[in-house]
């Protein structure tokens, strides 16, 4: 087995494994999809940490299917950008969610700052995400150069398991540092480590009410811009 496979071929793996078939099982799929009780519940989990104001510019980061930007396009006005590496899956936004701006790309290495230029956006949210990063630190720093001085990122993630890595999962278990990680220290503990001053980090105490027992309890963590680019790179 070889633990530190390069880059490209973990990227090709995940553009691979969510194709259009794939794709459009994905809403539909517990864990992926978001049923009407688990929006209202990311909703309030949401609103208890942080406040988006109406107008602000936000970026839904690996966006899959947009399920996260439903939840996000309650906050009035919000100018409401998604960026996906599938291409499947970043197909189907413009038909479900026509106020969201699509944007292809990964976001994990030096080279993905392209995307966007500095200071962007007000507010940049994961939504299980980070678990499936290959370089999350450099991720970090690619989101710290894309916020506003002291825009938010906002972390949604869960503490999975290995066995939580079934099927086509197990070829990225033991190449993503995050993919099993079972503390809640670790996001905030890299967040700070770039520049971020972490805000707060809680359990979702609404979204994992809704979780069946053998869901992996899902976490936010919020944390500001504090530091400029210079002074953390």
């Amino acid at each position: 087995m070889n633990w530190c496979e390069v880059r490209a071929a973990i990227r090709q793996k995940y553009v691979d494994t969510y194709d259009a078939s794939e794709a459009d099982h994905y809403d539909t799929t517990p864990g992926h999809g978001l049923s009407t009780i688990e929006v209202e519940s990311y909703w309030s989990d949401l609103q208890r940490v942080i406040t988006l104001q109406p107008g602000s510019v936000v970026l839904d980061v690996g966006a899959g299917t947009g399920e996260l930007c439903h939840v996000l396009l309650r906050v009035p006005g919000i100018k409401l950008s998604a960026l996906e590496p599938s291409p499947a899956m970043l197909a189907k936004l413009p038909a479900k969610l026509p106020a969201v701006t699509p944007r292809s790309g990964f976001t994990d290495a030096a080279e993905d700052r392209r995307h966007f230029g500095p200071s962007e956006f007000d507010a940049i949210v994961s939504r299980q995400v980070v678990c499936s990063l290959f370089d999350p630190l450099q991720a970090f720093k690619n989101w710290h150069y894309w916020l506003k001085p002291h825009g938010l990122v906002v972390v949604i993630d869960g503490l999975f398991s290995r066995e939580g890595w079934a099927g086509q999962g197990q070829a990225y278990v033991d190449v993503l540092p995050l993919a099993s990680s079972q503390s809640l220290a670790l996001t905030p503990y890299l967040l700070e480590s770039v520049g971020f001053r972490v805000q707060a980090v809680e359990w979702m105490a609404a979204t994992n009410a809704t979780l069946n027992e053998s869901g992996s309890r899902r976490y936010i963590v919020v944390a500001s811009k504090q530091a400029e680019p210079s002074e953390v790179f």
